[in-house]
């Protein structure tokens, strides 16, 4: 597995602008992002699967899907995914509510709106770069501590350690 982002603590934040979200930042044995354009760059150049993992309660919960690819800048950093397995609900494909199906969307940081919603941003509201719609189901890149939340059997809770990886498909 290739770490993609990661969430250990609080030391770093992820309250970060389009350009430092685009090249990556932190320490990749702590906290991490690798990058929007590396990322592009690796799941459109193969076909990648894509895991999340969330620490509640000591125990890891996980979210997987068999086909990830982000899109380029052009297309403002789109997330698509495909073929869901995992412990918990699908996280970016909530058909419960279509204001957080977070699946197709565009990248958004503070200064950078690429949501949804006419009537606040997301990014500049949650302090975080992520995919959103109106706003999110999963903000791994929130503040820490505080709003990584997460929906697990379709209770919000909130987390403290997390980690995205890909993986080539076989």
């Amino acid at each position: 597995w290739i770490v993609i982002q990661q969430r250990i603590d609080g030391s770093q934040s992820f309250d970060q602008d389009w350009d430092t979200y685009k090249s990556g930042f932190g320490n990749y044995d702590a906290n991490f992002w690798l990058g929007l354009e590396k990322m592009h760059q690796l799941t459109t150049s193969a076909d990648y699967r894509l895991r999340f993992e969330v620490l509640v309660s000591g125990v890891w919960v996980s979210d997987e899907y068999d086909h990830f690819v982000i899109n380029s800048e052009m297309e403002k950093y789109s997330i698509n995914v495909s073929g869901y397995s995992g412990d918990n609900s699908d996280v970016l494909n909530n058909l419960l509510d279509l204001k957080l199906y977070q699946n197709g969307m565009k990248f958004s940081t503070p200064e950078q709106d690429n949501d949804l919603t006419n009537f606040f941003k997301c990014s500049l509201m949650h302090h975080s770069g992520f995919w959103f719609n109106a706003c999110y189901n999963i903000n791994m890149n929130g503040v820490y501590g505080s709003t990584l939340r997460y929906v697990l059997n379709s209770a919000g809770i909130f987390i403290t350690s997390c980690r995205m990886m890909i993986k080539l498909n076989a």
